[in-house]
């Protein structure tokens, strides 16, 4: 029959697994927690952004700014516009092969006027240009169109 032998842990090596542990924890929660978060200047950019959307109330002003917005999409998108809608201005890709910027920009109602609202998407696996940076773009552009 074997003999167990029974070799009771130190006090110190049971100190130093549970730091190590504890060290462990810390570590992780930290990676899980910046992985969350953005920085400053994205946030600066994102709040810009909300605030930035184009309007436009009359008629004149609606069609002045829809195609300051259908010539942006043009210069900017990688893809061309597949059947601008009244209310949509379609410029993506349905190929996974392609790569690149694509645009969708979205007339929606607000109030006694509309918002024309841009969306950028990268289809790219090494990455775009900042994305934020183009939307921003896009509402400045749009924004000041007469």
């Amino acid at each position: 029959m074997l003999k167990r032998s029974f070799k009771p842990h130190s006090s110190i090596e049971t100190m130093n697994t549970q730091k190590l542990k504890q060290i462990a924890l810390v570590a992780l929660s930290t990676l899980v927690l910046s992985a969350c978060s953005i920085s400053a200047e994205t946030q600066a950019k994102m709040d810009e952004f909300n605030r930035t959307i184009p309007t436009c109330s009359s008629e004149a002003d609606c069609s002045s700014k829809w195609n300051a917005a259908l010539n942006w999409v043009e210069a900017n998108s990688d893809f061309a516009v597949r059947g601008p809608a009244e209310d949509r201005i379609n410029a993506t890709s349905n190929i996974r092969s392609q790569g690149g910027v694509g645009v969708v920009v979205t007339r929606v109602a607000s109030g006694s006027g509309y918002q024309l609202v841009v969306d950028t998407e990268c289809f790219s696996a090494y990455g775009c240009p900042n994305i934020w940076d183009l939307q921003l773009d896009f509402n400045r552009s749009v924004n000041g169109a007469r």
